[in-house]
């Protein structure tokens, strides 16, 4: 057993890249899959020798093999990235949503304990679910942006465990709160998971900076804290954004953070990194 030099993740059945010479998972061990820099030069070698180039793969090499359809293809991509997974089915959902009377009341989360426990499916099924076009757009451009950068650093395995951690204690932040103020407003959305999701990159890649309304440039953890008081400064004024669910959901993304740097998980990308 070893660690995956790409991912972190433990490999059972480690494989050896002949190019590199790194140790890789299944999911990462062809040379494409762990952006190879060895494979880069041994194709400059070969080139330059005049010797044959390793290619896995090469569109219409083979006249017995028919090449994937565009549908396939966008099909095996979405199976093999848990970011536009999510993605995808809060778009489906929405347009259920749009289409069936009743379907949207049947999955919020109802933050009386009473509702809860007679329909517990609604603390992971509300998470997917989404109030109007807008607040779909927003979550899921964030989530596009920074959730596939996480997953690529620290494996789907992970990124799907953050983000549903995340989506159900912000749930559970937003049934406390509830009971503290005595409103109890049906909630929907995947902030809390997305707050996790950007908090957890924050912290494990302080390197990334972000453009704030996409004008104002920042290191990530600031643009974190500037999220982090602003939904402060609208906790006790209520509205219908749940701010308690967004710090609850980043809360635990600071935490699952750290946990990852503690056990050096997010060093698999500096590792390639620092191969240049």
């Amino acid at each position: 057993m070893a660690d995956c030099s790409y991912c972190g993740e433990k490999a059972d059945i480690p494989f050896k890249c002949k190019f590199c010479g790194d140790v890789f998972c299944s999911t990462h061990r062809l040379p494409e899959s762990h952006e190879c820099v060895g494979l880069d030069r041994y194709k400059e070698d070969a080139k330059n020798d005049r010797k044959v180039v390793y290619e896995p793969f090469q569109a219409g090499s083979s006249k017995d093999k028919k090449s994937p359809s565009s549908v396939s293809f966008f099909l095996g991509g979405i199976k093999k990235n848990y970011t536009f997974s999510i993605i995808a089915v809060c778009f489906v959902m929405f347009i259920i949503q749009a289409s069936i009377s009743g379907f949207t009341e049947y999955l919020w989360l109802s933050p009386e304990l009473g509702e809860i426990l007679s329909r517990p499916w609604t603390v992971v099924t509300s998470i997917f679910l989404h109030g109007n076009t807008w607040h779909l757009f927003v979550n899921m451009l964030v989530l596009f942006f920074f959730g596939g950068e996480l997953e690529r650093r620290i494996g789907g395995k992970k990124f799907l465990e953050l983000f549903l951690l995340a989506g159900i204690v912000g749930n559970v932040g937003f049934t406390a709160f509830s009971y503290a103020t005595g409103q109890f407003i049906p909630a929907v959305g995947a902030s809390g998971a997305v707050f996790g999701v950007f908090a957890t990159l924050a912290i494990i890649a302080p390197e990334i900076r972000v453009l704030i309304w996409f004008i104002f440039p920042l290191k990530i953890r600031h643009a974190l804290l500037i999220f982090a008081l602003w939904d402060l400064f609208l906790l006790p004024r209520g509205g219908p954004i749940a701010n308690s669910a967004h710090l609850s959901g980043l809360a635990i993304g600071v935490i699952y953070g750290y946990r990852l740097k503690k056990k050096g998980i997010s060093t698999a990308f500096s590792r390639f990194v620092n191969k240049f």
